[in-house]
């Protein structure tokens, strides 16, 4: 059991973040601080709630695009439609709103890859510049500063606080919890559905899974309206995190997100990928970018390195799996020969 767990990408990525944070912290003490610990978690908020709605499409053998422009249209529009009606009420309706319009945004992506059998990047693709398009021409092209007096002080509702040394009192902002529960729930979901079950089949072999009674149409359509409502989730709690309203939140974000779901372990072929390789994935990259910082190496740099580690993680898997395959092929020319023999 131990030995295959040391095998598995998930544990290559926790010793890369313990060997990376023992450099780092031994360079600059500060990487050691309560406050780094906190701010990497905040930070990672919207990114694990992306990178959850991203997984299962992963699994299922596909790469989407489109769910940062969901995040942004759906954050943005509803805060347009309250703002006319100078809304003051409850944040609960921006997600409602944002989620509603998020689940129809993913069914239009499932709709198209399902009943046209399109790749399902092309349909992202597309829809990535038409929802980008669509916030900028038709509903505003500049941020909006214009915040709901309930959102006043959600950007420093914190779950618990603690004196640093370094920055005074800092605290763990409460909205941790909705990538927690939004976890728990995916990690639920594909282990213990037939749904999810279902997931891993169709990036597996689809035609198998047709062949095995599921109804692949279905399941991608799920799995795309589960993607939008947390592209629509994220981009509203960004907002109110980042106390503005922007058209283009997340343009440049994408690959960040997928890059997190495949250091993780999921195979961008499909048929394989886990929510803790998912949050470790998040976890290693915002380490990363916060890690050259303090040792002082500029920003630029964190794109190169991450890249370089994306190489690895990908390459290292597709050796072993040749270097398997190599040898059951010996073993069973070895099997096939002693047969001959007798």
């Amino acid at each position: 059991m131990l030995n295959k767990i040391v095998k598995t990408n998930e544990f290559m990525v926790l010793l890369i973040l313990i060997a990376l944070s023992a450099i780092v912290g031994s360079i600059n003490p500060a990487f050691f601080s309560i406050s780094t610990v906190f701010d990497t978690l905040r930070a990672s908020i919207v990114y694990f709630i992306m990178a959850f709605g991203l997984l299962p499409i992963v699994i299922m053998g596909g790469v989407d695009i489109s769910f940062v422009a969901i995040a942004a249209v759906t954050s943005y529009a509803a805060h347009m439609i309250f703002l006319g009606k100078d809304y003051q009420g409850s944040i609960l309706v921006y997600f409602l709103i944002g989620c509603g319009l998020g689940i129809l945004m993913g069914l239009l992506n499932g709709f198209l890859v399902t009943r046209f059998k399109l790749p399902i990047f092309d349909v992202s693709l597309a829809t990535y510049t038409m929802w980008y398009g669509f916030n900028l021409f038709f509903i505003g092209a500049t941020a909006n500063f214009d915040m709901p007096k309930s959102a006043i002080g959600y950007y420093s509702n914190f779950l618990i606080t603690a004196k640093d040394p370094f920055v005074g009192e800092t605290g763990l902002h409460i909205s941790i919890l909705y990538a927690l529960a939004i976890g728990l729930f995916v990690w639920w979901f594909l282990k213990y559905t037939t749904i999810g079950r279902g997931v891993y089949a169709i990036g597996g072999n689809r035609d198998v899974a047709i062949r095995s009674g599921f109804n692949v149409k279905r399941i991608m359509l799920i799995m795309f309206a589960m993607m939008g409502f947390m592209a629509a989730i994220a981009g509203v709690t960004q907002a109110f995190l980042s106390r503005n309203f922007n058209p283009v939140i997340f343009i440049n974000q994408p690959l960040d997100v997928l890059a997190a779901v495949i250091l993780g372990g999921a195979a961008i072929t499909g048929g394989r990928g886990t929510v803790i390789g998912t949050v470790l994935g998040v976890l290693l990259i915002q380490v990363i970018n916060r890690a050259l910082i303090l040792v002082g190496i500029p920003v630029e740099w964190q794109r190169l390195v991450v890249g370089v580690i994306l190489i690895l993680f990908t390459s290292i898997p597709a050796i072993r799996e040749r270097r398997n395959r190599r040898v059951g092929h010996t073993t069973e020319l070895i099997d096939a020969r002693a047969q001959k023999s007798v």
